[in-house]
């Protein structure tokens, strides 16, 4: 299971070092970058993580989901993901 978290985490990483930073040479991302505060986490940038991670990660954010909370890093986005793979039991 924390080979799956850190692939998760490595690609969540990826996708925002490359394609929600204005200069992704600029500035390293961190697990604990706390993503609202920076101001990374726009609307539409938030948008465009959750089509990523629908479309591409396979896993589908309910609304209910999204909140500062969830969003305030990648360690968070990572959990709050991998707790709605888990199987329901």
């Amino acid at each position: 299971m924390a080979s799956d978290r850190e692939d998760l985490l490595d690609q969540l990483t990826e996708f925002i070092q490359e394609r929600l930073l204005s200069d992704p040479d600029a500035q390293r991302i961190e697990p604990d970058t706390p993503l609202l505060e920076w101001g990374i986490l726009t609307s539409i940038n938030t948008a465009q993580l959750l089509t990523h991670i629908r479309d591409e990660l396979g896993t589908n954010v309910p609304p209910t989901e999204l909140t500062g909370t969830n969003f305030q890093n990648l360690n968070s986005i990572t959990d709050l993901l991998l707790s709605l793979r888990a199987p329901v039991s």
